[in-house]
């Protein structure tokens, strides 16, 4: 049995040998003597690390700034068989993460992948002598499918860095075929890590090592791995904002927005750069076109979903001014609320213990 078939439990729960990931790489082909993604595949197999993912560079950043990773690496031959290897394997035993590298002579930088294609087109024959054009890599109604792994995350983990960069063409060769079938197996066995969450599945582009010495290279694709197996969490702001009558305003989440119909205290997401009460009077001013001026914090606490960590800090509020009709662009109705009449409405499942905390607490004592 290979490293990818060997049974690992403790690794598949991420507990004392860590969180298991497979690795696979490919040996060389073309007119290449060598392929960079087999060596640091080689590098990798079999080794325990703890990552460390330094200080967060902003409110976007992985759950944890370490992972403890088991890495369990494979080479594949760059053909039909090499691409259909981890996909087959997935309905048996599967990893909390499978990150396929691959070797891009034509780029000089490391690309994340996110997206994969149904579909071949080879410049070139593969180690079997295949060249073919226009054919559908499996039959199936997607043309294209997206990475399961937190791509967001991983550009925000590497913010300014050049050396890591985006992509959405992995090409329609050997690197685009296992991409697709392994995304496709996936999904299909609907394969979840120790959070609940798809398991991630990410293609890594990999410069020469002219271009970016290998051992830069490994310690980017273990960083880059490190932030895989993470959930993403951010920071969020809301706002109770109260009237000279001690109500607060509750405002419910139109037909376009995530959690449509659920009552919310207004808030959003914290920006880059942003301070959280700077936040707050900016998503009021955009949602409402109301000018606020948080006065203190009230609470925080963090809610889990299976794929992101979301950190809310709740501010009582004051208008700065008389408030002028309400534009609303993320809702379709508000109300001011009496203490009595705060559980009147749907709130989104994370806020309803936090009011009944307020409706304990007293309005007047926010």
């Amino acid at each position: 049995m290979d490293a990818l078939t060997t049974p690992s439990f403790k690794g598949f729960w991420g507990l004392a040998m860590g969180i298991e990931v497979w690795v696979t790489g490919f040996e060389p082909f073309g007119n290449h003597k060598s392929n960079i993604s087999q060596e640091i595949v080689q590098l990798l197999d079999g080794i325990n690390d703890t990552i460390s993912l330094g200080v967060a560079k902003g409110p976007h950043a992985a759950e944890n700034r370490q992972s403890k990773i088991n890495f369990k690496g494979e080479v594949l031959s760059v053909n039909q068989k090499g691409s259909c290897v981890i996909a087959k394997r997935l309905s048996k035993r599967f990893p909390q993460a499978i990150v396929h590298l691959g070797l891009a002579e034509d780029r000089d930088a490391i690309s994340i992948e996110a997206t994969a294609y149904n579909e071949l087109d080879f410049r070139i024959a593969d180690n079997d002598g295949r060249k073919i054009s226009g054919v559908s890599i499996v039959d199936s109604r997607h043309s294209l499918l997206h990475s399961t792994a937190p791509i967001n995350l991983i550009m925000e983990e590497f913010h300014d860095d050049e050396r890591i960069v985006k992509s959405e063409d992995p090409g329609r060769f050997i690197c685009n075929e296992i991409y697709f079938r392994t995304i496709d197996a996936i999904e299909r066995e609907e394969c979840r890590d120790r959070v609940g969450r798809i398991v991630p599945v990410l293609f890594v582009h990999l410069p020469p090592h002219e271009k970016l010495h290998t051992d830069i290279q490994v310690e980017l694709v273990k960083r880059i791995i490190a932030i895989t197996v993470q959930r993403p969490q951010m920071e969020v702001v809301g706002g109770m904002l109260r009237d000279h009558e001690n109500r607060l305003l509750a405002a419910r989440r139109s037909s376009q927005e995530y959690m449509a119909g659920f009552w919310e205290f207004p808030g959003g997401k914290v920006e880059r750069g942003e301070s959280h009460d700077a936040a707050l009077a900016r998503e009021y001013l955009e949602e409402f076109g109301w000018k606020i001026k948080p006065v203190r914090i009230c609470e925080k606490y963090s809610h889990a979903w299976p794929e992101m960590v979301v950190n809310l800090t709740f501010f009582l509020c004051e208008s700065e001014d008389d408030l002028p009709p309400a534009v609303m662009t993320s809702h379709d109705e508000y109300r001011w609320l009496t203490e009595n009449e705060l559980l009147d409405v749907n709130w989104l499942p994370p806020d309803v213990e936090f009011v009944h905390r307020i409706k304990s607490r007293g309005i007047e004592n926010l």
